[in-house]
């Protein structure tokens, strides 16, 4: 008993001093305190404190010339703009005169004289928590207090390097808009603003992560979200409790409606004009400040073989390609079961011929069909994993080389078949046709071969039903996950399986009930 006591106390111990520190399930809040010391020399030596003599910490006093009082100016070097600090804060408490007609008294009345006359900025508030402004002080503000105060002015200074708006890197355009999405979340909120010029489209903000105080906004179109969505959400993001947001990907994670499902149930994307065209339908997005993934909420089945440029071409054609990208998906994760299935159990089904030069292509391989498409399989994954994590130059290298080399390599060795080879080439390529589906992809191309290796044909229709039946129970919240696909609606024929020119597409916005069963301009 003693032992089994020492090795759960060791354990306990492994877990506490190993656990991420960003993803702790019980948190304790940053508290400092709740009042701003009056004396300037305490409030200094308490943010010393606070931020562990933190060398970025700039702490200038001075002396306010208007009316002969003792003040400090406090930032972080880095996150503040200093020529704005200088001409808008510095120089006018340094050298403006005081009022003609100066008669104040009290500390409140200098602030607000300073406020409303001297500190020339547009974001200039008061604060008298001393939590609320270390947090500003952290954001890039400047902070003023003055001696025998315990309120600060806090002026909005915050500067910092982003990266520029660029062609999104994951998401090709061939035709349409090609910018994406920054890290900082003000330049993402001006791009959405500058698509819809309208009043109803709201934002609303909110800092998630205990240490990270991360910036997550809602944006949506008011009289077209569905309230109750808005709310449910609103519920999920404010139940999130973790250290720090470091992506947009942790706040999925958190709020989506089935964790262990394959498939996803929150969408992402870099670009702006497909955010838009999804909050035109209804859907609500989340963005999250230091991440170019913005969240939209609900998703639907039907989105993955649907892109943005689908509504920049005729219609004619886009069809045809929503037609390719659903027989890419079927091609991507049957076809290495459909051809285990064939070569162990259903000769037949093929002209004797066919499996005479199939039977020749394995004479003198070592695996059983299965183990050989599993083999093959892996080293793909392998290769796609190598090519994306290595520099850009050197990953393609990697991925064309590396594939050539070794496709041949097992062939020539007799570890695997041509024909192996060529079905895993062109399960990859059909994959790559639908990025949005990549991990769900592989988990149901893993799972059908497995089971056509015990039942064969039998085997993958049951896990065909198998997933249908998952895929029908699925809801993200609360809209069916195959909505506008099953059952099929008169108009949602319009924009699911193909893609009706765009003056077919108008509808009365009150026929648009919360089920999801129509779709207004996309998707």
């Amino acid at each position: 008993m003693d032992v089994i006591l020492r090795r759960l106390a060791g354990v306990l111990q492994y877990l506490k001093y190993n656990t991420p520190k960003h993803i702790h399930t019980e948190l304790s809040a940053l508290q400092y305190g709740d009042n701003i010391p009056v004396s300037l020399e305490e409030a200094e030596a308490k943010l010393r404190e606070i931020l562990h003599n933190d060398e970025s910490l700039i702490l200038r006093p001075l002396r306010i010339k208007a009316f002969n009082h003792r003040a400090l100016i406090i930032y972080i070097n880095g996150l503040t703009d200093k020529k704005s600090i200088e001409v808008n804060v510095l120089r006018p408490l340094m050298t403006e005169e005081p009022p003609e007609d100066f008669s104040y008294c009290t500390n409140k009345e200098i602030i607000n004289s300073l406020i409303n006359e001297y500190i020339q900025s547009l974001d200039c508030i008061v604060e008298a928590s001393l939590n609320a402004m270390i947090e500003k002080l952290m954001e890039g503000a400047t902070i003023i207090l003055l001696e025998g105060e315990a309120t600060a002015i806090i002026v909005n200074s915050i500067e910092w390097t982003t990266r520029g708006v660029t062609e999104p890197e994951t998401e090709a355009v061939i035709r349409g808009p090609r910018e994406g999405f920054t890290e900082d979340i003000l330049t993402n909120i001006t791009l959405l603003r500058r698509k819809i010029k309208s009043p109803k489209l709201t934002f609303e903000s909110t800092s998630l992560g205990t240490y990270s105080k991360t910036c997550v906004t809602i944006c949506y179109l008011d009289g077209i979200a569905d309230t109750e969505i808005i709310k449910e959400l609103k519920k999920r993001l404010a139940a999130i409790k973790i250290d720090t947001i470091l992506e947009s990907g942790y706040i999925e994670q958190f709020i989506e409606d089935y964790p262990l499902s394959p498939f996803p149930s929150i969408g992402n994307t870099e670009k702006p004009d497909v955010v838009i065209g999804k909050l035109m339908e209804g859907r609500i997005a989340v963005l999250c400040d230091g991440t170019p993934f913005v969240l939209l909420v609900p998703r639907l089945f039907v989105e993955n073989i649907q892109v943005s440029e689908d509504y920049y071409t005729r219609s004619l054609y886009a069809t045809t390609l929503r037609f390719l990208r659903v027989f890419a998906l079927f091609i991507s994760t049957t076809l290495p079961a459909l051809y285990v299935s064939i070569q162990t159990f259903h000769h037949e089904i093929v002209p004797f011929r066919l499996f005479i030069a199939l039977t020749a292509a394995r004479e003198g391989i070592p695996f059983t069909s299965v183990v050989e498409a599993l083999m093959m399989v892996c080293i793909f994954e392998l290769l796609k994993e190598a090519g994306l994590r290595m520099p850009k130059a050197v990953g393609q290298a990697i991925s064309i080389v590396g594939a050539i080399v070794l496709g041949q390599a097992t062939v020539e060795a007799g570890i695997a078949s041509p024909l192996m080879v060529i079905v895993i080439a062109l399960t990859a390529i059909s994959s790559f046709i639908i990025p949005a589906l990549d991990g769900t992809i592989f988990f149901l191309r893993i799972a059908y071969l497995i089971a056509g290796s015990i039942m064969g044909f039998y085997g993958i229709t049951l896990a065909i039903v198998v997933t249908l039946i998952h895929m029908c129970n699925i809801k993200s919240f609360g809209i069916h996950y195959l909505s506008a696909m099953i059952p099929i609606p008169q108009s949602g024929l319009k924009d699911s399986y193909i893609r009706a020119p765009l003056w077919s597409l108008f509808f009365d916005n009150t026929s648009v009930s919360s089920s999801g069963d129509e779709n207004p301009t996309n998707d």
